[in-house]
């Protein structure tokens, strides 16, 4: 299982929400931040907060974006399925190709489901590297 405990890609691409043990530094952050971003004052929502450590401030709403992210596509999944969205596109002028530069290095066309996947895969991998994202607050 991954530090963020999303599990397996293997699984829907929808993955739950990860939670920071409570009592840590991360929960400390996270009560902080849902309790700022539904203030309706976004400026302050994202504000460093005072004292903090702006890489483990970045961490901890990266990973809640990550989160989001993952929550709003999990609403999308029925309605885009490898039938009916058979390439990822943005518009019909444009259509993205997977390359993540090591298993896949020349890009392939996939369908947007497959894409997303990759995506997220792509990013939690990210995500569980210690050398980017160490598990230990204050590290």
């Amino acid at each position: 299982m991954s530090l963020f405990g999303l599990g397996s890609r293997n699984q829907k691409t929808f993955r739950p929400k990860k939670n920071a043990l409570p009592g840590s530094k991360g929960a400390q952050l996270q009560k902080h931040i849902d309790a700022t971003l539904g203030s309706g004052n976004l400026r302050e929502a994202v504000r460093l907060p005072p004292g903090e450590d702006m890489d483990e401030w970045l961490a901890v709403n990266t990973v809640d974006f990550f989160n989001q992210v993952n929550i709003l596509y999990g609403t999308l999944t029925e309605f885009c399925t490898p039938a009916n969205c058979p390439t990822m596109t943005a518009g019909p002028k444009y259509e993205y190709r997977w390359a993540d530069g090591v298993t896949i290095k020349k890009p392939i066309e996939v369908s947007a489901p497959k894409y997303v996947e990759y995506l997220m895969d792509w990013i939690e991998a990210q995500l569980d590297d210690e050398s980017i994202f160490p598990q230990n607050l204050g590290e």
